[in-house]
């Protein structure tokens, strides 16, 4: 949610600009503003496909945008140079939901005050 805020004066900003505009971030921000530019809902967010060395071009029109990805070097390529297979930070929907179980389980296990617990 912090993100998202701090996402918003940005994106008035890339919205306004009539130039093309090249964003290079982390992906989990890319992940945002792909989102939002698509039209996606924000809890489907975290789950979209941003895949290492792509550029994805988004055209925009008058009812969303038109996506063309480039593809900078394939993993074939990269993996015959002798780099490492590269590790996506884009989490798995499963794996986040049994997390958010785990911790709902967590949460009834103890039945005190969060803001005053007990000493162990």
């Amino acid at each position: 949610m912090d993100v998202t805020l701090r996402l918003e004066t940005i994106v008035h900003d890339i919205e306004r600009t009539r130039e093309p505009i090249l964003i290079v971030a982390h992906q989990g921000i890319h992940r945002l503003l792909y989102a939002y530019f698509m039209g996606l809902p924000r809890d489907q967010a975290p789950y979209v496909s941003i895949p290492l060395n792509t550029v994805i071009e988004l055209r925009p029109h008058a009812y969303g945008c038109e996506q063309k990805r480039h593809v900078l070097l394939s993993k074939e390529e990269m993996l015959k140079d002798g780099q490492d297979e590269p590790i996506t930070s884009m989490p798995m929907k499963e794996l986040a939901d049994s997390a958010n179980n785990r911790v709902e389980k967590k949460k009834h296990a103890y039945s005190f005050d969060i803001m005053n617990p007990p000493s162990f």
